[in-house]
């Protein structure tokens, strides 16, 4: 009987106070802001109107989530309604990024899992070199 390889589980945590990594994005989606705020904490918000989310793996590999912050007009019903492209930045191992964050926004749009920010949850802050 064949074993299959066995899939290395990664774990990630965003980071805070860094800024996004920069160079091309590797993989990009369309969707409301409120479901990556709900999915992923609010976004950090650098110069010129630039959002992002930044994440590391607990193998190292890093990666950013990065858009620009939309401009609100009067006739707009909440910001977290409007539409935002995100952009995966990311360097090597920019797959397992992908996946983790497509699984992460399904999971909170289709009401399989709980936006992390409500109801109880435990989290662990700690510094990262």
């Amino acid at each position: 009987m064949k074993k299959e390889p066995s899939k290395q589980e990664h774990h990630f945590a965003r980071v805070i106070g860094k800024p996004p990594l920069h160079g091309a994005a590797r993989y990009s989606t369309l969707d409301q802001l409120g479901l990556f705020t709900e999915t992923f904490g609010p976004p950090e918000i650098a110069k010129k109107g630039i959002i992002f989310w930044n994440f590391t793996r607990s193998d190292g590999g890093r990666f950013s989530l990065v858009s620009r912050l939309p401009r609100v007009r009067r006739t707009d019903a909440g910001i977290g309604r409007l539409e935002v492209e995100v952009r995966l930045v990311a360097g090597p191992g920019v797959r397992s990024f992908w996946e983790w964050t497509a699984e992460r926004l399904s999971g909170i749009e289709s009401l399989e899992e709980y936006p992390p920010f409500l109801g109880s949850a435990n989290f662990v802050i700690a510094r990262l070199a």
